[in-house]
């Protein structure tokens, strides 16, 4: 064997050599890198995946571990199936590139997750996840304001529930302090809070969320009045006090100049806003004005409440098309002392239902009582009416047995044949108005004429030669009894020509023919 042969035999077992572990060294190295975050946050009730991806090795031995428990292993692109622990095989589920999904995953698997791959004659790879499963709070974070020892305010803010705890805060105030699920802050009352948004920020990993506040001093008001009769038959007049405001505003109560408290004589609520006062004669009871002032730290409103007798301020009738029913509507002011109603009636009698047909009962010409209603009644339904007859109604308002001033009447009748009631009614108002229509439209014309004559007195006059005037001056003058000239020219004044130029613009005198001369004829 020459040298030439040893030579080319031993490159040949290098390059088969070098060629093998060139192939082998491809994998020699089984490497996991993530997909996606290793810190990942999920809502409860969600979808997440725990994403990796391999290289270095094909199909590897995959296992997952949550803390040191085993969850899943499995063999890349094997035809068995994942071995999954059986009590967590509805959540779980094993991708086909070794990636870990869990399905509406709840709080409980917050954990650190685990994978590691494995190939045999390589070393082992792993990778770990942190897996965070939130629960947001239900609803949305709550916010008032109340009263803390009568001067200061106290902002609260409250959010409960949920994994991990919502943090509040309200940044108006700090920066740097804030609670979990539920945070207070009191401050001093002050004019600049009054009207001022307050906002409250809930943060959570779920997202953010705030509410607002605003604290406000008590607005105007109307009390309210209402009147009731106890078991031990005494006459009970609730006054209530309420003005809206932030926080809630605290009543108290005078009569006159003299502070009330609960006791035996006089009933204050729990909140404040209601007085009572039991008595057995109304009139002592309207002897007094009450005065109830709503107060806050941000401010106060105060009302003065004189309480009256019965009495209705109001009240209207609505018979039905066949006017056989009629609905009575009443007011009352709002300080009057009412126990009850009365309803009256002046007619016949309402019909009844008897067992050989529908009757009508005698008639009355005094009003009597139909109908008695408690005091918190504004209405009343009076049926079984004759269509052909004619009915007054009133109301007379009652505290206890006092009796108030009747309402108006009401009354109700037959359709009229001819023009309806409003008919008429707008005929007559339309009467006068006619009139005045006629005098404004004569004194129109009248005035109109008035100024048409004055424009024409006012017209443009021409100026008339000295001939016409002394001819028209000539004529007037002449006496009814007086002889014409028969168109005679009468012989021409030759003293003119010798006048004087002050003399020449005078007038000319009037030429005066000579008297007729009579003649006589001698036979």
């Amino acid at each position: 064997m020459t040298c030439l042969d040893t030579f080319v035999r031993l490159n040949a077992v290098s390059v088969t050599i070098f060629l093998s572990f060139s192939v082998q060294g491809g994998y020699c190295e089984l490497m996991i890198s993530p997909a996606g975050p290793k810190q990942v946050n999920s809502i409860a009730g969600s979808n997440v995946t725990l994403a990796v991806s391999f290289s270095g090795a094909p199909d590897p031995a995959v296992a997952w571990f949550m803390g040191h428990l085993p969850v899943v292993t499995w063999t890349i692109n094997s035809t068995t199936p994942p071995d999954i622990a059986e009590n967590i095989r509805k959540v779980v589920k094993l991708e086909l590139n070794g990636s870990l999904t869990f399905v509406n995953v709840t709080l409980g698997y917050t954990n650190n997750y685990t994978v590691e791959m494995t190939k045999p004659g390589m070393s082992k790879a792993a990778l770990t996840f942190t897996l965070e499963v939130f629960e947001r709070p239900s609803g949305n974070p709550v916010c008032f304001v109340q009263l803390v020892m009568n001067s200061s305010l106290q902002y609260h803010c409250e959010w409960p529930g949920g994994t991990p705890q919502a943090q509040l805060s309200f940044p108006a105030f700090s920066n740097t302090s804030s609670g979990a699920g539920s945070f207070s802050v009191t401050v001093n009352a002050s004019d600049h809070l009054n009207g001022k948004a307050v906002t409250c920020i809930a943060d959570h990993p779920a997202g953010q969320n705030k509410c607002n506040i605003t604290a406000n001093s008590p607005i105007d008001f109307l009390p309210a009045v209402s009147s009731t009769v106890d078991a031990q038959d005494r006459l009970v007049v609730t006054i209530t006090c309420v003005s809206e405001a932030s926080p809630k505003a605290v009543v108290s109560w005078t009569k006159g100049s003299e502070a009330l408290t609960s006791g035996a004589v006089y009933q204050i609520s729990n909140d404040t806003t209601q007085l009572q006062i039991p008595n057995y004669n109304i009139s002592n009871i309207l002897l007094y004005n009450y005065t109830c002032t709503c107060r806050n730290p941000l401010g106060s409103q105060m009302r003065e409440i004189q309480l009256e007798g019965p009495s209705i301020s109001n009240s209207s009738l609505f018979p039905n098309k066949d006017r056989t029913s009629v609905t009575l509507t009443w007011e009352i002011p709002p300080t009057s002392v009412v126990t009850g109603f009365d309803v009256q009636m002046i007619g016949p009698d309402l019909m009844k239902n008897l067992s050989n047909g529908i009757q009508a009962r005698g008639s009355s010409n005094t009003y009597r009582s139909i109908l008695q209603t408690s005091g918190s009644a504004r209405s009343a339904n009076i049926s079984t009416l004759n269509p052909h007859q004619t009915y007054q109604f009133r109301i007379i308002p009652k505290a206890r047995m006092m009796e108030g001033a009747p309402s108006m009447a009401h009354r109700v009748g037959p359709k009229a044949n001819g023009l309806s009631g409003p008919a008429i009614a707008g005929i007559a108002a339309g009467i006068p108005c006619s009139l005045l229509f006629l005098l404004l439209l004569l004194g129109g014309l009248i005035s109109l004429y008035v100024y048409y004559c004055k424009r024409k007195s006012q017209q443009t006059r021409y100026p008339k030669t000295r001939a016409v005037e002394q001819a028209i001056t000539t004529r007037s003058a002449t006496a009814p009894g007086q002889l014409l000239t028969g168109g005679l020219k009468s012989p021409p004044d030759y003293n003119r020509f010798q006048q004087t130029p002050s003399e020449k613009s005078m007038p000319l005198p009037t030429f005066v023919p000579p008297p007729p001369v009579r003649v006589a004829t001698t036979v």
